[in-house]
């Protein structure tokens, strides 16, 4: 089996140190390669850097997908183009995360060290979760849903699609975000959001909206 790691930044190097740690245990992949299409093919941080329409040339045996952009609407697009071409998605959990017996983690996902993933908790496909996350039981982070380091999703909340809670950050219990919400760096959120809006402080606050599903502008 091959790994493609679709994205080739910062977050992709992250993620290739994770799957080479899941790997050594599995020993699932022969090989992991890193996707940009932005860039030229090249070798890069260890492996090699190919383009998206170089993955069934190069492969010649089975492949899977994981997505390593930060970016939910990024994360959905690039979802839509791994689903359209009939591909499949992979699953990685590092062997120091504790996931309760009765979660539920969706493929595509990625969920780093030291994270703690508790009882009848849903993760659907695409989710992210950082370094020291936290997710309470009975919660649900629907599709594309990336949770940065040291963050905390309370017990019984339900975080939207494409949806980005920042570092650091924390939700109180059965609190609900919508679709499309930004929740800022630092932030605790007491009370549920709508979709679209952007979220900021202690206690967290609308400090914007978010009309084109953008977290990192230039």
């Amino acid at each position: 089996m091959i790994l493609f790691i679709y994205g080739a930044s910062g977050a992709a190097i992250e993620i290739y140190d994770l799957a080479e740690r899941v790997n050594a245990v599995s020993h699932r992949y022969s090989k992991i390669y890193l996707i940009d299409d932005f860039e030229e093919e090249a070798p890069y941080y260890g492996t090699e850097r190919i383009h998206f329409s170089s993955c069934e040339t190069i492969a010649q045996e089975e492949f899977e997908f994981v997505i390593a952009v930060g970016e939910p609407a990024a994360r959905a697009f690039l979802l839509k183009r791994i689903e359209d071409s009939g591909y499949k998605l992979a699953t990685l959990v590092d062997p120091s995360v504790i996931v309760s017996p009765t979660a539920k983690i969706a493929s595509g996902c990625i969920v780093n060290a030291q994270s703690i993933v508790s009882a009848n908790v849903i993760m659907e496909e695409n989710c992210f979760l950082g370094f020291h996350v936290v997710v309470g039981h009975d919660a649900h982070l629907k599709k594309n849903t990336i949770v940065c380091p040291m963050a905390t999703v309370g017990g019984g909340s339900t975080v939207g699609e494409n949806t980005f809670i920042g570092l650091n950050s924390s939700m109180k219990e059965h609190v609900n975000l919508g679709n499309h919400v930004v929740v800022g760096m630092g932030s605790m959120v007491f009370r549920s959001v709508e979709d679209g809006c952007t979220v900021l402080g202690n206690p967290a606050r609308v400090t914007k909206g978010n009309d084109d599903h953008k977290v990192f502008r230039n």
